[in-house]
C-alpha cells in the first residue's frame, strides 16, 4: 500500500514541481485534508495538502472533506469545466464536509496538468486506467454531440412547430423596423422641436 501512496503522491506533485503559478494554489489549500472513498474500486486514501506539495497517506481520523464515488465519476469531475461541476456531482459523487475545500482542489488540478490516467493505473492497473479514460472521452464527446443535436432540435421545434421563437429571417424583418421606427421617431422629435421653436 505505500508503494502506491508514493507512486500516486510522485505523479499528483509533479506538476507543482516544474510550475512556480500552480504551486501558489497550494498555498490556498494549505493544512487542508481531503478523504478520496472510491467505491469501485475499493479504496481510500487521504490528501493533506501544505504549501508547496500535497501528501498522500492512509486513511485518518478527520479530514476536512469526503469525496466518494466510483474512479471514473472522481475522474470526471477532475476533467470537467466549471460548468460541468454541478452535473457531475449530481450523478451521484458525493462530497461531505467542507464542499469548499473540494472545489478548491478541483480548480488547484485544473490548473496543474496532472495525467489522470497514470494515477488510475497506479489504483487500479493498466488496462482497466485505459478503459476508463477512453470510455470517458467516448461518453464525453457523445454528451457533446448529443447536446449540440438537442439544442439544435430544440429551437426548431420552437421554431417551425410552436412558433414560438421567430426564424432568424423574420428576427431580421423585425430588427429592421424597429431601426425604421426609432430613426423616424427621431426625425419627428426634431421636427416637434422646430415648430416649438417658432
Amino acid at each position: 500500500m505505500r508503494v502506491a501512496f508514493f507512486a500516486l503522491e510522485q505523479i499528483l506533485n509533479a506538476p507543482f514541481r516544474l510550475d512556480s503559478e500552480a504551486r501558489a494554489g497550494l498555498a490556498a489549500l494549505e493544512g487542508r485534508s481531503v478523504r478520496v472513498a472510491l467505491e469501485a474500486p475499493a479504496f481510500s486514501f487521504d490528501l493533506a495538502f501544505t504549501k508547496d506539495r500535497i501528501l498522500v497517506r492512509a486513511p485518518t481520523a478527520s479530514c476536512d472533506v469526503t469525496v466518494r464515488g466510483s474512479a471514473t465519476q472522481l475522474l470526471a469531475l477532475m476533467r470537467a469545466k466549471p460548468e460541468q461541476t454541478q452535473k457531475i456531482v449530481a450523478s451521484g459523487l458525493k462530497m461531505d464536509g467542507d464542499v469548499d475545500t473540494a472545489l478548491a482542489m478541483k480548480r488547484l488540478f485544473e490548473n496543474a496538468p496532472v495525467d489522470w490516467q497514470e494515477v488510475l493505473a497506479n489504483i487500479m492497473g493498466d488496462v482497466p486506467a485505459h478503459f476508463v479514460t477512453r470510455g470517458l472521452r467516448r461518453v464525453g464527446g457523445s454528451l457533446q454531440y448529443a447536446a449540440t443535436r438537442l439544442a439544435a432540435n430544440a429551437v426548431a421545434f420552437l421554431q417551425d412547430e410552436e412558433r414560438a421563437l421567430p426564424r432568424p429571417w423574420e428576427m431580421d424583418e423585425f430588427l429592421a423596423a424597429v431601426d425604421t421606427l426609432r430613426d423616424d421617431v427621431e426625425r419627428l422629435s426634431q421636427r416637434v422641436r422646430r415648430l416649438k421653436a417658432r
